[in-house]
C-alpha cells in the first residue's frame, strides 16, 4: 500500500446513522478529533471524521464501507454495529486492506482473524466484547450474585431473545453452562425484530420460570419492561438487554424498568470509573446538552485514541510509514494483557484473535440495574456502586 502523505489524517464512522446507536458513534468521533486537533493533531495532521451509514442492510454496507476505503481514503474505519452487517463488510476490509476497529459481537468475525491471519489481521474489536463473553457474564449474575450471594433460588431459565445470528452464537455457550451450573432453560423463544407485544412470552415465564433472561438488541427492550411492570410479572428480568444501557431508558420506560438486572456491554455505563470517563462524560454533555445515547460512543472515543496511540507509536520507533495499515497491526497487537491500553472505560487488551481481554481488571460487561432513574453498577465488586434492589410486587 503507498506511504500516505496527506496533511489530514481521515478517520471513516460506519454504523446505522439513523439509530441513536449510529449517532453515538458519530458525536463521540467527533468530540475525540476535536480534542485531539486542538492538541495539534496526529503527527501535526488535522484528523477529519467521515461519515457512512449502514443503514442495517448487508449490501449498502458493503458499498459504504468500499466508498470509504477507495473513495475517501479514509486511514481507518471504526463502528459496525449488527454482526450479521459487519460479517458482509469484512471481504471488502480484506481486499482493501484497511485497518478496522469494529463494533459488533459475533465470535464469528475474530474467528476469522485465527483461521486466516493474514487476510483477517486488519480487524480488531476494541469496542464491545465477543458474544461468547455475555454468557460469562450472565451465568456470573444468576449464579455467582443473585444465588450465591444474594440467597436466591434460581433454577428455572426463560430466555427471551432475538431472532438473529448473535443470540445463536450465546445461546451456543449459554445453555451448557447453565446446565452445568444446574439450572435447566424451560423456555426459549426467538423474537423477530419490530416485536412490541411481549405478553404471552411473559404470562409463560412467569408460569414456568424462576427468572426472566432477556438476550436482546435488536428488539424494544422499553415495550418489554413496561409490560413486565404493568402486568407485575413475579419473576425478575435480568440479562443482556442492550437498550437498558442508555441513559434515556430510564424516561423511555416511564421508570418502569426499576429492578432490571442488565450487563453494560463492553463496560459502556457512565459510571466515573477513571479521569478519562469523567472528562469524556462531561465534554459529551457540554456538546451536545446530555450524556452519550447509547454504549456505542464510549468505545469509539476510545477506538480514535487508541488509534492515534499506535500511530504515534509507530512513529517513534522510526517506521517508514506510522498509517500503513500491515505496520500499525503490529502495534495495536502489543496492547495485551501485560501491557493494557488506558481508555475511559478502564484497561484495553486484545487476545492474539484481536478480541478484548475480558476480565473485572479489563474491559468486561459490568453486571447493572436500574434504580430511581440511576444506573447502579452491583458486579464485579470492584467497580459496583450499590446493591440490589427488589420490586416490590416480587
Amino acid at each position: 500500500m503507498p506511504e500516505k502523505k496527506e496533511e489530514v489524517v481521515k478517520i471513516g464512522i460506519i454504523g446505522p446513522m439513523e439509530t441513536k446507536y449510529g449517532l453515538a458513534m458519530k458525536r463521540a468521533a467527533e468530540i475525540a478529533a476535536k480534542k485531539i486537533n486542538s492538541e495539534g493533531g496526529i503527527l501535526g495532521k488535522k484528523v477529519e471524521i467521515v461519515v457512512a451509514d449502514t443503514k442495517l442492510d448487508p449490501n449498502v454496507a458493503t458499498k459504504e464501507f468500499r466508498k470509504l476505503a477507495q473513495d475517501e481514503k479514509v486511514n481507518v474505519i471504526i463502528g459496525g454495529f449488527s454482526s450479521g452487517v459487519a460479517l458482509s463488510m469484512m471481504e471488502v476490509m480484506v481486499e482493501t486492506k484497511t485497518l478496522w476497529l469494529g463494533d459488533a459481537s459475533s465470535p464469528r468475525l475474530t474467528d476469522k482473524v485465527a483461521q486466516d491471519y493474514e487476510h483477517y489481521k486488519y480487524y480488531f474489536r476494541p469496542i464491545v466484547a465477543n458474544a461468547s463473553t455475555f454468557p460469562l457474564d450472565m451465568i456470573e449474575m444468576l449464579d455467582d450474585l443473585l444465588n450465591k450471594e444474594l440467597g436466591m433460588n434460581i433454577k428455572k431459565v426463560a430466555i427471551i431473545r432475538d431472532d438473529a445470528l448473535w443470540t445463536d452464537d450465546v445461546m451456543n455457550k449459554f445453555k451448557p453452562l447453565l446446565e452445568e451450573r444446574g439450572f435447566e432453560v424451560v423456555m426459549d423463544e426467538k423474537v423477530p425484530k419490530g416485536t412490541e407485544d411481549f405478553s404471552t412470552f411473559l404470562l409463560e415465564a412467569q408460569e414456568k420460570a424462576d427468572i426472566i433472561v432477556p438476550i436482546i438488541a435488536h428488539v424494544r427492550g422499553d415495550s418489554l419492561l413496561k409490560q413486565w411492570h404493568d402486568m407485575k410479572i413475579k419473576v425478575l428480568i435480568a440479562g443482556h438487554d442492550l437498550a437498558a444501557i442508555d441513559p434515556d431508558f430510564w424516561n423511555s420506560t416511564e421508570g418502569k424498568c426499576f429492578g432490571e438486572i442488565y450487563t453494560a456491554d463492553g463496560g459502556a455505563v457512565p459510571t466515573p470509573i477513571n479521569d478519562k470517563m469523567v472528562e469524556f462524560m462531561e465534554m459529551y454533555k457540554k456538546e451536545y446538552g446530555k450524556l452519550p445515547e447509547a454504549y456505542s460512543a464510549y468505545g469509539v472515543y476510545d477506538a480514535v485514541f487508541l488509534y492515534k496511540t499506535v500511530v504515534e507509536m509507530a512513529s517513534k520507533a522510526g517506521e517508514k510509514d506510522p498509517f500503513d495499515p500491515d505496520t500499525l497491526v503490529k502495534y495495536l497487537e502489543k496492547f495485551d494483557r501485560s501491557n493494557p491500553f488506558e481508555g475511559v472505560r478502564g484497561k484495553i487488551a486484545f487476545t492474539s484473535n484481536h478480541d478484548l481481554v475480558w476480565g473485572d481488571e479489563f474491559i468486561r460487561n459490568y453486571i447493572c440495574q436500574w434504580q430511581d432513574g440511576k444506573q447502579v453498577i452491583l458486579y464485579p465488586k470492584n467497580r459496583a456502586t450499590g446493591t440490589f434492589v427488589k420490586p416490590d410486587w416480587i
